[in-house]
């Protein structure tokens, strides 16, 4: 189960006992080039030092002024990539919606196991390997190979055997995962991608919208929606509305009452 020793890994946790158990957790991986940070402006001396290929970082770093937040925002500036994963003792979504636009990983909860973190980390990485392929040699070799769609301003050119298959986006009607593929229906069709949803919200917001781990939507694309029992009905399929979300979602649209 472990990672390559290659791997580069920043932790930014400001609780001196948490932060050594995830240190003896990623050696236990068979991480070696580990850096710990307990506060703002140290993490970000060890991340121009380290240049780290993925980081772990506390959302509350007990400094109101100097969060983690705040870290990943000013990381950001020179690594729009780096693999974030954010922890929190108290996840909630409050705290998705503030960290949302630093386009992290993921979430985990300080109730973590090893299996849990060398999940959260190859998981990352291959987000990462779905928007550029720099970090592959850090990888497992029988990872399979990404082929995302190139996009510009009003379409995809999905890859579909050793052709590229030029879509329209607004004849997108949705993005939906299904276990590590993602899929564009349009149509009666559905056009498979290794790039993950996460990053499709982030290159296509605000005309796509996320209304559940499952889904994201094309806006021009909703047929209508029942806040009653949150649903989207989108080319004549109804989806589910997620509670984490709802307010997100809804509070995008112009709802008229």
């Amino acid at each position: 189960m472990n990672l390559n020793s290659d791997l580069r890994v920043l932790v930014v946790e400001d609780h001196p006992g948490f932060a050594h158990l995830l240190r003896l957790m990623l050696e236990e991986l068979g991480i070696v080039h580990i850096e710990i940070a307990k506060i703002y402006d140290e993490a970000l001396s060890l991340f121009h030092k380290l240049t780290p290929n993925i980081a772990l970082v506390d959302i509350e770093l007990g400094d109101a002024e100097k969060n983690g937040i705040m870290l990943v925002e000013k990381i950001r500036e020179t690594a729009p990539y780096l693999p974030v994963i954010y922890l929190s003792a108290n996840y909630t979504e409050d705290y998705y919606l503030r960290c949302r636009h630093t386009r992290p990983s993921s979430f985990m909860n300080k109730e973590i196991s090893r299996l849990k973190l060398h999940q959260a980390i190859e998981l990352a990485i291959l987000q990462l390997q779905s928007v550029e392929n720099t970090i592959t040699p850090l990888l497992v070799p029988a990872l399979p190979p990404v082929h995302p769609p190139v996009i510009n301003d009003t379409h995809f050119f999905f890859k579909v055997g050793n052709l590229y298959k030029n879509i329209v986006i607004k004849d997108i009607g949705f993005f939906y995962a299904n276990g590590k593929m993602t899929f564009a229906k349009v149509d009666k069709r559905n056009f498979p991608t290794n790039v993950q949803l996460k990053t499709l919200e982030d290159e296509l917001f605000p005309k796509f919208l996320r209304i559940h781990k499952t889904y994201l939507v094309n806006v021009d694309q909703i047929e209508s929606i029942n806040t009653r029992d949150d649903k989207v009905e989108v080319m004549g399929e109804s989806l589910p509305i997620g509670y984490s979300y709802r307010q997100s979602f809804l509070e995008q649209l112009k709802l008229l009452k």
